[in-house]
């Protein structure tokens, strides 16, 4: 969270055990009475203003796309525990996960459009669980490029069944609008999204004419299909 805060976004996740979860504010912080049972003055200021410039340097380096936030997650992380960095990190992200889960527990309209959102990405992995039915071969998870490989192509063929459920949903809404329903309003549209599956045949057979665009895809190849015909002829 402390990241994601120092790169300018405030990151809203699905965290489990909710009840078990306490608030952490600076020592010496005047806590209410009725927090103090769940509320710990742990948080030491001192050390996030002395790893301040450390803790700007690696969001600037995520920002700027020297570095991905899982390498700078994976760098100074669990790896670099014990240095101060690390400290730093971790007590600040800890005020921003109070901030969170306050906001949580006591804004209605955030708990119940935050759930929404993660429904609606929560929807999108059961898209892709649909349509890669199995386990990943082991010679594939053994090097990241054929994991990566494997991830691309997987989130390719998720945007390819959602583009095509967008467009489909969006022919109906236009001949709905045509004939003057009523009885669909624009504000049902947010309670909709393009990760149903009934319409689409996720086990049928897939043909594709590679030889008809041979040579857009593989000019070598077609090249040499060419000699080869004229060799034929002659």
């Amino acid at each position: 969270m402390s990241l994601s805060r120092l790169l300018g976004f405030d990151l809203c996740p699905r965290l489990a055990h909710l009840r078990d979860r306490r608030l952490h504010v600076p020592r010496h912080h005047d806590v209410p009475s009725q927090l103090v049972a769940i509320t710990d003055t742990d948080v030491r200021l001192n050390l996030i203003e002395r790893a301040w410039d450390e803790l700007v340097r690696i969001a600037a380096s995520v920002q700027s796309g020297q570095c991905t936030a899982v390498q700078a997650l994976t760098r100074f992380g669990a790896a670099a525990r014990g240095q101060i960095v690390y400290e730093a990190g971790v007590h600040l992200g800890r005020l921003f996960r109070t901030i969170f889960l306050i906001d949580y527990f006591t804004n209605t309209a955030f708990r119940h459009e935050m759930q929404h959102a993660l429904n609606r990405g929560e929807a999108v992995h059961i898209v892709q669980r649909a349509i890669h039915h199995g386990k990943i071969p082991i010679e594939l998870a053994r090097h990241d490029a054929s994991l990566a490989a494997v991830s691309s192509a997987l989130t390719l063929l998720t945007n390819a069944v959602m583009a095509w459920n967008t467009m489909h949903m969006q022919r109906n809404w236009d001949i709905l609008e045509r004939v003057g329903a009523e009885a669909v309003r624009a504000v049902d549209l947010r309670h909709i999204g393009p990760t149903h599956l009934e319409g689409i045949n996720l086990r049928g057979t897939f043909e594709f004419p590679i030889a008809r665009y041979a040579h857009r895809l593989m000019p070598t190849v077609a090249l040499q299909s060419d000699s080869l015909a004229r060799r034929r002829t002659a």
